[in-house]
Formats: structure tokens, C-alpha cells, sequence
């Protein structure tokens, strides 16, 4: 009987913690859009352009927070970096 009820509990566990995972990704991926369409919008209000060459399809920073940066590991997301050149000091420093 106490195996059982041993069993139970780790599967209610289980259950828990899946249910919280995709519960803060969910949530993390929500924010993340809100975020890209505010910007879009702050871009199109002001005129600022992206250029004739981007997509307007990528991450400019790093995660703000958290939860962002779960819901971006999760997902495959990074930012992407410039290549840093050999006499290129700041941007050898970021990367």
C-alpha cells in the first residue's frame, strides 16, 4: 500500500513539474511577443527602418528577464553577435 501511494505521489510530481515547465514557457513566449510587437510598433510610428537587407526576424538583446531567457532556451532563440575582428577590441570584449 505505501508503494502505491509512494508511486502516486511521485507521478502527481511528475505531473507538477511538467505542467510548470510548459506553463513558463508559455507564459515567457507571450512576453516575448508582446514585446516584438511593441517595438514594431515604436519602429513604424517613429519611421525607423530596419534596412533593405533584414527581416525584422531576430532578437536585438539579450533576455531581460528569467523567464524570457527560458522561454528563448527552450525555443533555440539567441542573439546573434557580430563576428569580432583581430584589432576590433570592444566587440572582441562581447562576444
Amino acid at each position: 500500500m505505501a508503494g502505491i501511494a509512494l508511486i502516486a505521489a511521485i507521478g502527481i510530481f511528475a505531473i507538477g513539474v511538467f505542467v510548470g515547465v510548459v506553463a513558463m514557457v508559455s507564459h515567457g513566449i507571450h512576453r516575448e511577443q508582446q514585446r516584438y510587437e511593441e517595438a514594431r510598433r515604436y519602429r513604424e510610428d517613429y519611421g525607423i527602418l530596419d534596412g533593405s537587407d533584414s527581416t525584422g526576424r531576430f532578437i536585438p538583446v539579450e533576455a531581460p528577464d528569467g523567464v524570457s531567457m527560458v522561454a528563448r532556451s527552450f525555443n533555440g532563440l539567441y542573439v546573434r553577435r557580430p563576428a569580432a575582428g583581430k584589432h576590433d577590441a570592444e566587440l572582441a570584449t562581447l562576444a
